[in-house]
């Protein structure tokens, strides 16, 4: 990198600094940080000017370059931007930007990452520190961030794109153990609230309890940022005790779903042992998931013993097309039997015609979309294939002896 390249972009660092209020670094693929624009802003006092913690807390490679603009987020609650450099088309190095908070914390937060860490010594250091950084929030964050790979690379990425890319890093985790440097994480913060969506909650309960489990490998919706507080003295005390009560929700809905209460209880009992002997975010984590996947996996087995493998895989088959415009023939042909002789079968295995079981199908989604979401019904009627919408509210209430209009009324979260 030239001198003149490297003063340009230390001036555009120095802008993007003083507009924001955020401190930026620039470092070379090595790890080398070449400069830093820094002003009056204090360091963390958790992990003070360690270039291996910081790395090592967002996770972060100096030798890889991403064409768009990342977004890092820790569970010290900061927000890190990083841009990497193109120039002649050759990566020379990555822009980080940040930290920013995604909203203000709680003293009580504050207070259990000092007890986690073992920093008492330091609390007023640590107070003093997170009540000085700059509040952004998700989508502002996501603004600057297009703003600066625009002005150091000079190509202007569309906002949804950018946050489209950004999914695996807001998905993936990395260990957060208070027995290392009382460690480091990066985790999804939605600033947006503090406390998850309930509609999201029951989202994913309806997936256990009807043992989805394709359903369940892309539920990503419900992030543990979003989950509150359980302990104002630790924040691992607080995941555990919100971990144990995600797995105790789980176990009624697997009971629901058909598992055997005993085997459900067994099951939970095990998982809230191991949750326990955890003292890593990355390992609380991966049992919660292990959790929801054993009880999901487990109704998904009782609902296969109870049809035969061709009944199995024609209601699979419904169940993956209910989106779609289809019909007894269609599963017949799945079944690789006669329409005739197919319904007789079906019929006989369920307790329904084919027919009837595909409308019931489309109507539990419909029942699902009246619950968790704000879809129009004109919508829910054309997404699930309806020929309109007054013979779709005939069929929805042959289903449910009420109207879709009263179902919502009745069983929409928001509502109530």
């Amino acid at each position: 990198m030239s001198d003149q390249a490297n003063a340009t972009l230390k001036n555009l660092c120095s802008l993007l600094s003083g507009s924001f209020h955020l401190p930026i670094f620039f470092v070379l693929p090595n790890g080398d940080i070449s400069f830093e624009v820094i002003g009056d802003r204090i360091l963390n006092p958790l992990y003070k000017n360690d270039k291996q913690l910081l790395f090592t807390l967002l996770d972060f490679d100096p030798k890889e370059h991403y064409n768009f603009p990342v977004i890092k987020k820790t569970h010290l609650y900061e927000n890190y931007l990083l841009i990497s450099v193109i120039e002649k088309k050759q990566f020379i190095g990555t822009v980080i930007i940040g930290p920013s908070l995604p909203y203000p914390l709680f003293e009580h937060t504050i207070t259990g990452l000092i007890n986690d860490f073992h920093v008492f010594a330091k609390s007023e250091q640590v107070f003093h520190y997170f009540k000085s950084l700059p509040i952004t929030k998700s989508e502002r964050l996501l603004n600057i961030s297009a703003i600066a790979y625009h002005l150091i690379n000079n190509i202007l990425l569309p906002i949804k794109w950018i946050e489209e890319e950004n999914k695996p890093f807001s998905h993936k985790t990395i260990d957060y153990d208070i027995n290392l440097v009382k460690s480091t994480a990066k985790n999804p913060v939605d600033p947006a609230a503090m406390h998850h969506n309930p509609l999201l909650e029951k989202q994913l309960l309806s997936i256990i309890r009807e043992g989805h489990i394709e359903e369940l490998k892309n539920f990503t919706k419900l992030g543990v940022e979003n989950t509150g507080v359980l302990s104002k003295s630790s924040y691992i005390r607080s995941r555990k005790n919100i971990g144990i009560a995600g797995i105790t929700l789980a176990t009624r809905a697997a009971i629901e779903g058909g598992v055997h209460p005993e085997v459900a209880f067994n099951l939970s009992d095990l998982f809230i042992q191991r949750l326990e002997d955890m003292n890593s975010i990355q390992d609380l984590e991966k049992v919660q998931l292990e959790a929801f996947f054993t009880f999901t996996n487990n109704v998904l087995k009782v609902k296969k013993s109870q049809n035969s493998k061709t009944i199995t895989k024609c209601k699979n088959y419904i169940y993956n097309n209910r989106y779609e415009k289809i019909n007894h023939e269609d599963v017949a042909n799945i079944a690789e039997l006669s329409p005739s002789y197919f319904s007789v079968l079906f019929k006989k295995e369920i307790g329904l015609s084919v027919s009837e079981y595909i409308q019931k199908v489309k109507i539990d989604e419909a029942k699902n979309m009246l619950e968790f979401t704000n879809t129009p019904l004109s919508e829910i009627c054309s997404l699930l294939n309806f020929s309109d919408q007054s013979y779709f509210t005939k069929v929805f209430k042959k289903h449910t002896k009420m109207t879709p209009k009263q179902y919502k009324e009745n069983h929409h979260l928001d509502s109530k």
